[in-house]
């Protein structure tokens, strides 16, 4: 019998790359609001943070984490040339069709993964312990801790759509004046390069999965939530970010998708700068900086593919902080995740340790 896993999106695919400046700083935002549950993001997203106010990141987390849905349900098929741009049509909308859409956007994400699951969005925006277990359960990764708090405010807001938009509205003007706009200016030519060094290349002939894996390294066969994500794409718009690595994100529109990822450039093509030489060094050796990681390779390593409970049990820690570290490496290349019935599994992809130390050492040559 074949194995499901290779079967699924055999469809070929075209593909194109692009700046999308609207896309590549709401990624930031993003980046810049989940430090605290994924590990592995870049020097500037870290100290950028760091540095918010008090008031200025609880509200980035809440509008970019508890309602990051604002942006998917909005117009995904559309490309804007700034996020300003973005942000003034955005203030245009009505309110209460951006928030049914955002609400119409998580059932149908929940619906693909529970097709016979009853949905109340009465109950959604009223009850917060159905709002939160629905998230818990079907929407956030298992080692998101979340913060109720954090969701009964994304919740109020829902059930009040002008202040919801005011809000999102003037925190992106903000955050682009005074955070975003000169980091942008200066990743600029960076990006540009990752696009041209990879326009370069043939991917003509290729399935959803060869081209992700050709342009970010990952192979996302089997991994929970990319089927869902692929089913039925036929065109694939890469994205490459100063800030988005080690990790991607998915903008679905109909047939098409847009995917975020670190601004990298392919093995073989000449003339990487040493700024992106740099960036893309930096994410893979630091997922190997970290004695936990290197404890999960090494059970990889002895017993193959083992589920994540077995390494949970095996290491003694947590599930939040396994799932954490799990997720890093499976971000940067070093593990291949899969559902095998209900369990997640991994296995090592050693072709990825042997391109790190490729990497190196042309690096060390200059080269």
């Amino acid at each position: 019998m074949p194995d499901p896993d290779l079967i699924i999106a055999p469809r070929l695919v075209t593909v194109e790359f692009a700046l999308e400046p609207a896309y590549n700083n709401i990624t930031s935002l993003f980046a810049l609001a989940l430090t605290g549950q994924y590990s592995g993001y870049g020097e500037w997203i870290v100290r950028t943070a760091a540095s918010l106010s008090q008031e200025r990141a609880y509200m980035n987390r809440l509008l970019c984490d508890a309602l990051d849905t604002l942006f998917v349900a909005y117009k995904t098929h559309k490309s804007w040339s700034s996020l300003p741009a973005y942000v003034d049509e955005l203030e245009q909308e009505d309110p209460y069709w951006l928030r049914d859409a955002m609400v119409e956007n998580i059932f149908a994400y929940i619906r693909s993964a529970e097709p016979d699951l009853k949905l109340d969005a009465g109950r959604f925006l009223t009850d917060l312990d159905y709002y939160v277990d629905l998230f818990q359960h079907y929407i956030v990764p298992a080692h998101y801790e979340i913060d109720r708090a954090l969701f009964a405010d994304a919740q109020a807001l829902l059930n009040d759509p002008p202040t919801m938009l005011d809000a999102y509205v003037s925190h992106l003007r903000t955050m682009w004046r005074d955070v975003l706009a000169s980091e942008w200016e200066r990743n600029l030519p960076l990006i540009q390069e990752s696009i041209n060094a990879f326009e370069c290349l043939d991917y003509s002939n290729m399935t959803a999965y060869e081209a992700i894996r050709t342009v970010t390294g990952r192979d996302v066969r089997g991994a929970p939530g990319w089927e869902r994500k692929l089913k039925g794409v036929e065109h694939i718009i890469f994205v490459p970010s100063a800030h988005a690595a080690p990790y991607m994100c998915k903008y679905n529109a109909g047939s098409a998708i847009r995917i975020v990822f670190g601004a990298r450039v392919p093995e073989g093509v000449h003339g990487r700068s040493p700024a992106l030489s740099r960036s893309e060094l930096l994410v893979r050796l630091n997922a190997l900086s970290d004695e936990t990681r290197l404890r999960i390779i090494e059970l990889l390593s002895q017993h193959g593919e083992m589920c994540a409970q077995d390494i949970i049990e095996l290491l003694g820690l947590s599930q939040s902080s396994v799932s954490r570290h799990l997720n890093q490496l499976v971000a940067t290349g070093y593990i291949t995740e899969r559902r095998r019935e209900v369990a997640k599994c991994y296995t090592l992809n050693l072709d990825r340790f042997d391109s790190t130390l490729g990497a190196l050492g042309r690096f060390l040559r200059g080269r």
